[in-house]
């Protein structure tokens, strides 16, 4: 009878401590489980350094292109502060008794009035586009040599610019040209493009009053 019983006992108890096939995925991950887990874990990994990344790179696109178009807008408020104040400042200029204010495509120059109005009296100021460089020059007046000094007095604004090119108003021939030689007048306006910048104008007052006055005489 003992002899059954112990029988039955480690029957019993080999049963209940016998693994069911069914129940083995709830001990631990299979070797394959594991595999697809970690494959999946890379693939997240990669595609946050990725998203990171590429966030960075935009933040970085984003800054340079700020500065650039900040520094742009400084280079149009240059120009433009100066050009609507030329003035028909004259002076003898090879022989002739002309008005300051000579351009072509990539280069101006005309007389302006000082900034400080204490002060008062007049200066000239020249703009070049050379070599993807922008310089300004500029000298107070009267001057005899100032056809000498604007070259020595060059000072580059900027040294790394895509493009400056001006045009010039004329209301007499309602035209756009891409020079204006020494003469009487000022012209009306100018047209301005720098870099990929839209192209824009500006108003010349003394010139328009030249032409209003050319009209009442």
């Amino acid at each position: 009878m003992s002899e059954l019983n112990t029988c039955n006992f480690y029957k019993t108890a080999g049963h209940d401590m016998a693994v069911r096939p069914g129940d083995r995925g709830r001990i631990g991950f299979s070797l394959l489980e594991v595999i697809i887990s970690m494959a999946i874990l890379s693939v997240v990994v990669l595609s946050i350094g990725s998203g990171f990344r590429l966030g960075a790179r935009a933040w970085d696109q984003g800054e340079e292109e700020t500065i650039a178009t900040q520094r742009l807008r400084a280079l149009s408020g240059l120009i433009s502060q100066n050009i609507k104040s030329a003035y028909p400042y004259k002076m003898e200029i090879d022989g002739e008794n002309v008005v300051i204010f000579k351009g072509d495509k990539n280069s101006v120059l005309f007389a302006t009035t000082l900034a400080d109005p204490a002060v008062g009296g007049f200066k000239w100021v020249k703009f070049v586009y050379r070599n993807q460089k922008f310089i300004f020059s500029e000298g107070i007046l009267p001057d005899k040599d100032v056809m000498r000094r604007i070259s020595k007095n060059e000072e580059i604004i900027d040294n790394d610019i895509e493009d400056v090119s001006f045009e010039y108003y004329s209301m007499d021939g309602e035209t756009w040209d891409e020079a204006w030689s020494f003469g009487d007048v000022l012209p009306s306006a100018v047209r301005v493009k720098i870099a990929y910048f839209q192209p824009f104008m500006i108003s010349i007052p003394m010139g328009m009053l030249q032409e209003d006055e050319d009209e009442i005489f």
